[in-house]
């Protein structure tokens, strides 16, 4: 079993646990969970492939999929593991969830690579959590504590407001566009025009900026918005309220849940996973999207300028052009 830098830490002190009744959530990078040895394990995970992983693997281990962790998912766990994420805001708006789920004086480990800003988490929890004990190594650090006082969870409480053109975007932590919108999606946007029609599905919908703004420039359009994180789905559909517009909504890793074929797929793809650069999702994109579009659909998305992607897109698109392109970004447009 391969297990990452912050389980490995975990491991160093798994007889700790033997006799505890564990709560696992956050970041959770690998299926160290469903093997380290306690009295009772509950885990929440935030992407459903995962959960889906997990259960296939261990079914007498209570897993869950839920965008927040209730009481009742935590009843009868005397002990939280929390993986912190790369971005702290994130990791306060989840750890004040799951604390609000627990009794004062619950023990609560959280465990964070270096480069996460986990060292900045007894200043930040301090309100709520007394920190005992910090660990440092393989690069990661191990904070235990318990709990001093109970948090208030309010989820109205985490949602950033943009306005964009008249538009209402609302994100919650952890969202790509939570700080601000981002540039390379605003380039994007400013290539809709009510040119576009048909079934459109927007990839890795995050707070649903490009879908809303592309139904704000073309309001005949069927939208079908995807992503993986349940945070992202929470926040497209309070988006598409917000401005009383409407699509479809579902959960998918990039194609794994869609069944018909579009006339244009439009995204802003990641580049990272987690802290580090990684170029699988946006390939596996171009190479796995005229599966999905219909004859002569068209992939259009945004990219870093320094990126290219045209030896993929000669290789499974007819045509192929730079639709726009700033100093910083660039719009690719493919045509089946």
């Amino acid at each position: 079993m391969l297990i990452s830098k912050n389980s490995q830490l975990i491991l160093r002190h798994s007889e700790i646990f033997q006799t505890k009744k564990v709560f696992f959530s956050g970041n959770i990078q690998d299926d160290f969970p469903l093997h380290l040895y306690t009295i009772i394990t509950k885990i929440n995970l935030q992407k459903k492939n995962d959960y889906i992983s997990f259960k296939k693997q261990n079914k007498n281990i209570d897993v869950y999929n839920n965008l927040l962790v209730s009481q009742q998912m935590t009843n009868n766990c005397d002990t939280i593991i929390y993986y912190w994420p790369k971005d702290k805001s994130e990791a306060k708006f989840q750890l004040i969830n799951i604390i609000s789920c627990f009794p004062i004086n619950t023990e609560i480990f959280i465990v964070g690579n270096n480069s996460s800003g986990v060292k900045s988490a007894p200043s930040i929890f301090d309100k709520w959590i007394e920190i005992n004990k910090i660990e440092k190594a393989k690069h990661s650090i191990l904070i235990s504590g318990f709990i001093k006082k109970n948090s208030v969870f309010i989820l109205e409480d985490f949602f950033k407001t943009h306005i964009w053109e008249n538009l209402i975007i609302k994100s919650l932590p952890g969202v790509f566009g939570h700080k601000k919108i981002d540039e390379g999606s605003k380039l994007l946007v400013s290539t809709f025009s009510r040119k576009i029609t048909g079934n459109v599905l927007d990839i890795g919908c995050g707070t649903g900026f490009l879908s809303v703004s592309l139904l704000h420039s073309s309001p005949n359009v069927k939208l079908t918005l995807v992503d993986n994180s349940l945070y992202a789905l929470k926040c497209s559909q309070e988006t598409l309220d917000s401005n009383k517009l409407t699509g479809e909504i579902i959960y998918s890793n990039l194609y794994s849940n869609i069944f018909k074929k579009f006339n244009l797929i439009i995204s802003n793809p990641p580049f990272h996973h987690d802290l580090k650069t990684n170029f699988n999702i946006i390939e596996d994109m171009i190479r796995n999207s005229r599966k999905y579009l219909m004859l002569k659909g068209e992939l259009r998305f945004v990219t870093n300028s320094c990126f290219k992607y045209d030896f993929l897109l000669k290789e499974f698109f007819k045509k192929h052009c730079i639709l726009k392109k700033t100093s910083k970004y660039k719009v690719y447009q493919a045509f089946l």
